[in-house]
């Protein structure tokens, strides 16, 4: 029996292992966190030498959780670290990817749930067999340039997984469609295609839509909730999960501008607000959140107990030790977009938080 009954999550976020999204993710409420099943992509750890130092920091905010675990793409890294050789291992293909699928049974890690690597088409079988047998669980990720082989791959895992239970597959988008309609008419032929090969699996479209400048605009539609929608309307509910990226971006920010001026983001179900300063430093943060407590017509929830509220209630009120840093920010939006989309379709249990936050 699988860790996590696929058709019984809400929720299938990705989320990197950086420092926003893992203080997002440990703020969390524990409804929520036992809630959501989070598809985790394996990094370095900020600037550590060993991969532990990334189990370590996934463990305090998620404990041992089912946790869906995934092995990152190589970064470019200024100078090559322990971790960059332990994670080359990882992707090795070798012997039905060998190396991943020991690392996935290693004492200790057995609430990880496995995603299969995919690149190398003549290892799938093996890698997808040895995850099978521990029963619990496995995720495909398909990116979007491997859509072309979906029908050999889906073929593949129904052979060995008895036509996909306990799988998912995850359409991975990459940066979303702004215009989900046209795209939503594109990947039915593909979810079809799973359907049809593999119908015990779940199926899951993920990706993001979050932007990278904000000088023009104040709100944003979320596409991918959109997509998802347009899609269950053609395909039907069952067997689909919600999926995007936590309300992160695709491509990382880098340099070139100085420090991004000073932002609180609202998540709401469907759309995000956003409140840019023009002043530098807390006090623009202080000033942006004040605004959106005092917005008219009202849209900051106050009954909404977690801790991505609270931070933005203490900026309004001058606590300094708040909101103050762009990262700071990114998990105050990330931690309320996590719990907000988590209850979607229960709105009862979304106010269903008793935790206690320090801040």
């Amino acid at each position: 029996m699988a860790l996590r009954g696929f058709t019984e999550v809400p929720y299938l976020p990705f989320l990197s292992l950086r420092p926003a999204e893992m203080r997002a993710l440990q703020e969390l409420p524990d409804k929520t966190k036992d809630g959501l099943l989070p598809l985790v992509h394996l990094r370095p750890w900020t600037t550590s030498y060993q991969l532990q130092n990334s189990l370590d920091r996934l463990n305090e905010a998620y404990g041992n959780r089912p946790t869906v675990l995934a092995v990152g793409p190589e970064e470019p890294a200024a100078k090559a670290r322990p971790v960059h050789g332990e994670l080359a291992a990882l992707r090795s293909s070798g012997d039905g990817y060998l190396n991943w699928c020991e690392f996935i049974k290693a004492t200790g890690h057995e609430h990880f749930i496995p995603a299969v690597q995919i690149d190398d088409a003549a290892e799938i079988g093996q890698q997808v067999d040895c995850f099978y047998e521990l029963g619990r669980g496995l995720v495909i990720i398909v990116p979007k340039e491997a859509y072309p082989g979906l029908p050999a791959l889906a073929a593949t895992i129904a052979n060995r997984t008895d036509q996909g239970v306990d799988t998912c597959f995850v359409l991975d988008e990459g940066i979303s469609s702004r215009e989900p309609l046209q795209r939503a008419v594109f990947l039915v032929e593909h979810i079809n295609t799973i359907k049809s090969r593999c119908p015990a699996a779940c199926i899951s479209v993920s990706g993001s839509s979050f932007p990278d400048t904000f000088t023009s605009i104040t709100q944003q539609e979320i596409f991918e909730r959109t997509m998802f929608e347009l899609l269950v309307a053609q395909v039907g509910r069952d067997k689909m999960i919600y999926s995007d990226r936590g309300s992160a971006r695709i491509e990382r920010q880098r340099g070139g501008g100085g420090a991004p001026a000073p932002r609180i983001d609202y998540p709401q179900a469907g759309q995000w607000r956003f409140f840019r300063s023009e002043l530098e430093g807390f006090s623009g943060y202080q000033e942006q959140a004040q605004a959106l407590l005092t917005i008219q017509p009202p849209i900051f929830d106050a009954v909404l107990r977690v801790w991505g509220t609270q931070m933005i209630e203490r900026t309004a009120h001058g606590d300094t030790a708040a909101i103050k840093t762009p990262a700071r920010s990114t998990a105050v939006r990330i931690n309320l977009h996590l719990q907000k989309q988590t209850f979607f379709n229960d709105p009862i249990s979304l106010y269903d938080t008793e935790d206690e936050w320090d801040g």
